[in-house]
């Protein structure tokens, strides 16, 4: 059988439109080649939980009919995408990963995937996430295969591992996701693709599995921060005043921050040494990089866990726990039995330290963002984190980078690093709460000089 080629794998989303009017290819033709690609690579690579192939087809030939009318939805027109399963789409119900009934939650399509749908793009199916997204990793529930490695099967990080995946795989023009602690930026990074991490808010989570409705964001996957600019422009209101898309943005404007506390203290020796050498050509680029000090943020990330699950538990409650607690992988079920028994008053006053941490901000004045490892370490093969004790430790260290970006309620991307021949390795940029466009402009420029892109 030959596999299909991936029709954007040389396309911009930018370039695809262009193509798409001057109808040198059709929304049709571009969706069927990602079914084919589908059911060629994802029985071994099992990205997905759900195809909706009839339904995405159905959707393509519309947006040729539209186009062929003279109507032009904008950007995304005919720009086949993949969503995390906690998402409802109006053709699925929100699923959670999970055996346990969640229908008590009453979700449906929210604001999120309906602009999607207005925008033009085309929904191929549902992508697998980790159970609740409340675990980077499960040990009782089947991983995806990371891309990266054809011939070990690696992790791909969590929680939005099979959207993740399924861009690295050429399956989707872009994938959708969700971060409340790191759930885009980790697997973006341990993959080798772009990730954007919404600010809290930006986006809406209505519609979407709540696993911590303080810190939830929506995020995105794409081939480079361009494709994520693109799509953030298209999303927003006509109303917006900025946009992300900067070519202007040169590298010696930009005024990064390195922190000298808390991100590198758990990182492996490849990954700090490919951090340092990015930062080196960045400087050479003319990039102003300073060594900054930051709040106490290990005291502050003591907190990040008990907010976390001390809201998913108040949201699913003992009883329901308890029926299900069987039946629920053992890394999260780990963690949220520990918060089941946790007072309003407990809860309340984790919320307050939310809150505070957010209005005190994590990047110093006079700093455009923070640059720092994404991922501590490179995607380990999945045999190394089989059992419970070690996925939990893997658990523990793997957003070790990332989740002081949703404690703070910062906006986030990763940019793969590494070089050819190198498994994954991810630069995590953060940018103050609400600066979204920013920190699009700002990843654009930081990945003209150090990116590299996944073939």
């Amino acid at each position: 059988m030959t596999l299909p080629a991936n029709p954007l794998a040389k396309l911009s989303l930018r370039e695809f439109a262009t193509v798409l009017r001057r109808g040198e290819t059709s929304a049709e033709a571009v969706t069927l080649a990602y079914l084919e690609r589908i059911r060629a690579l994802d029985a071994k690579l099992g990205t997905f939980r759900v195809v909706t192939a009839d339904a995405a087809l159905k959707a393509a030939r519309g947006i040729d009919s539209l186009l062929a009318a003279g109507t032009d939805l904008g950007p995304l027109m005919g720009v086949p995408v993949a969503v995390k399963e906690i998402f409802a789409t109006g053709l699925l119900p929100a699923g959670a990963g999970s055996d346990m009934d969640i229908r008590f939650l009453g979700l449906s399509e929210g604001p999120f995937i309906r602009a999607l749908k207005r925008a033009g793009c085309i929904v191929l199916g549902i992508t697998k996430t980790t159970e609740f997204a409340a675990a980077t990793i499960n040990v009782d529930k089947p991983m995806p295969w990371n891309p990266a490695d054809p011939t070990i099967k690696r992790v791909c990080g969590g929680s939005s591992h099979g959207s993740a995946a399924a861009m690295r795989a050429g399956l989707c023009a872009f994938s959708v996701g969700s971060d409340t602690g790191g759930s885009v930026r980790l697997p973006a990074a341990l993959c080798g693709v772009f990730g954007y991490k919404s600010t809290a808010g930006r986006w809406s989570t209505a519609g979407v599995f709540p696993l911590s409705p303080s810190m939830d964001s929506v995020g995105v996957f794409t081939r480079t921060a361009d494709d994520a600019a693109v799509i953030f422009d298209a999303l927003e209101s006509a109303t917006s005043d900025q946009q992300a898309s900067n070519p202007g943005l040169t590298a010696c404007a930009l005024r990064i921050g390195r922190p000298r506390q808390y991100f590198t203290e758990v990182c492996d020796p490849v990954v700090l040494s490919r951090f340092d050498k990015a930062l080196a050509m960045l400087r050479l680029a003319g990039c102003h990089i300073a060594d900054v000090d930051l709040p106490d943020v290990s005291s502050a990330m003591s907190s990040f866990g008990p907010l976390l699950f001390g809201e998913f538990a108040a949201l699913v409650g003992r009883e329901r726990f308890e029926a299900n607690r069987k039946c629920i992988d053992r890394v999260p079920a780990a963690r949220i039995e520990g918060a089941v028994g946790m007072t309003a008053e407990a809860l309340v006053g984790y919320r307050a330290r939310h809150r505070a941490a957010v209005a005190t901000g994590l990047v110093p004045p006079g700093i455009d963002a923070l640059v720092t490892p994404a991922a501590p370490f490179q995607p380990c093969p999945v045999d190394d984190v089989a059992s419970f004790e070690s996925a939990a430790a893997w658990n523990i260290r793997a957003g070790h980078c990332t989740r002081p970006g949703n404690f703070y309620g910062l906006c986030g991307t990763t940019i793969p690093i590494q070089v050819d021949g190198e498994l994954p390795i991810g630069l995590q940029v953060l940018a103050p709460a609400g600066h979204d466009s920013q920190l699009l402009a700002i990843s654009q420029t930081i990945e003209a000089v150090v990116g590299s892109h996944a073939a």
